[in-house]
């Protein structure tokens, strides 16, 4: 009876002792608004290029991958399943949601534009790698990272079509982001917000005239657009 006794007694402070080492957790809020240089970006709106070119958007769908977040120790965390297809959502702006993240002090965070590692080739639908959402390549295995849709207006007054349709391992570029201010993640909710600029696309390194091209999809006329959005397409706010 006394050994009964002692377990009793002894057994919620096992259970309590256990549950005081669950690591303590936080989400945090990624903000990606959509810009035209200084506009806010719409699906309404005409926009001018560096080459002069006027052009309007019917779609905007954006592939980042494989988020990790590094603390002020140098270790780093990566967010799990982390393939997110980001558009223009609650008019310009798209919030995705990353739950369960270490409490820490982080510095930095990195991410890739475009489907990084083999999910890119094998088919598995992991987070929001999903061939419905029409960002399958339909002649080859793989997704595109970047697709925009829209048209344009040459000299002659014809609208012709603009095709951005970005993808293989050569157009997969890391995008890493430093916080002017440690990142503390705590019980709390915190959020970081970045820019996409869609004008970006078509300048520096290269500019774009789409006169003389507007069909981005393979070989070396889509590494143009690649190249262009290496940097400065995606900032952090």
């Amino acid at each position: 009876m006394k050994i009964i006794n002692y377990l009793f007694y002894i057994l919620p402070l096992f259970i309590f002792a256990c549950g005081g080492n669950e690591e303590s957790t936080a989400d945090l809020d990624l903000e990606f608004i959509h810009m035209a240089d200084e506009e806010s970006f719409n699906y309404e709106s005409l926009y001018q290029n560096e080459a002069g070119n006027e052009f309007s958007v019917r779609l905007w769908r954006t592939y980042i991958s494989k988020i990790e977040l590094i603390n002020s120790n140098g270790e780093v965390y990566a967010v799990p399943e982390s393939y997110h297809l980001i558009e223009p959502q609650n008019d310009n702006k798209y919030t995705l949601n990353l739950k369960n993240i270490p409490s820490a002090t982080y510095n930095s965070i990195q991410f890739y534009l475009g489907v990084k590692g083999e999910e890119n080739l094998s088919g598995t639908a992991i987070g929001d790698l999903d061939p419905s959402n029409n960002m399958a390549w339909n002649w080859t295995t793989g997704y595109k990272f970047i697709r925009i849709d829209g048209e344009f207006k040459d000299k002659a007054g014809n609208r012709r079509g603009v095709v951005v349709h970005i993808g293989t391992e050569k157009n997969l570029k890391k995008q890493e982001f430093t916080f002017n201010t440690p990142l503390v993640l705590n019980q709390n909710t915190s959020k970081l917000n970045f820019e996409l600029d869609l004008l970006e696309l078509f300048k520096g390194p290269n500019t774009i005239d789409f006169e003389i091209l507007s069909d981005f999809q393979f070989n070396n006329e889509a590494d143009l657009i690649g190249d262009n959005y290496a940097d400065g397409f995606i900032d952090l706010r």
